[in-house]
């Protein structure tokens, strides 16, 4: 599985680069990816730049929405990270949260709890798939 998973990434990595959507990424992503291990940080954050993504900034607002998630019981507290990767996407109106996270993002319960609280805070839906799923869509 983790074999198959490196090979997909590996894909999407390739796949970011010719793909004419824009490509965004958070201040809490590039913080992540500054925490990976060497050589793989060196190559995550090389990527990152050559995909000339627009990093977004954590506000306050994505701070209130990432508390919210967890207070509806759409992601675990001890989970407010991948709360606030949500809420970064939802309030800068993004299409789709790309994670190999299946158990806190990527997965039918989770988003379907997460769009139930954008609905309720007047927000709109958010897609989360894999980085397989985005590129077969």
């Amino acid at each position: 599985m983790l074999r198959e998973k490196k090979a997909a990434t590996e894909e999407f990595f390739k796949w970011l680069k010719i793909c004419r959507d824009e490509i965004y990424l958070s201040e809490l992503v590039l913080a992540e990816l500054s925490r990976a291990p060497l050589p793989l940080r060196t190559k995550l954050l090389d990527v990152a730049a050559r995909v000339n993504a627009i990093v977004l900034p954590i506000t306050v607002e994505v701070e209130g929405l990432a508390r919210r998630y967890v207070a509806e019981g759409a992601i675990p507290a001890r989970y407010r990270d991948d709360a606030m990767h949500v809420a970064i996407a939802v309030l800068n109106k993004l299409d789709v949260v790309v994670t190999w996270n299946m158990k806190h993002l990527a997965n039918v319960r989770r988003i379907e709890a997460i769009n139930r609280t954008n609905l309720i805070m007047g927000l709109g839906p958010i897609r989360i798939h894999t980085p397989e799923e985005v590129t077969d869509l």
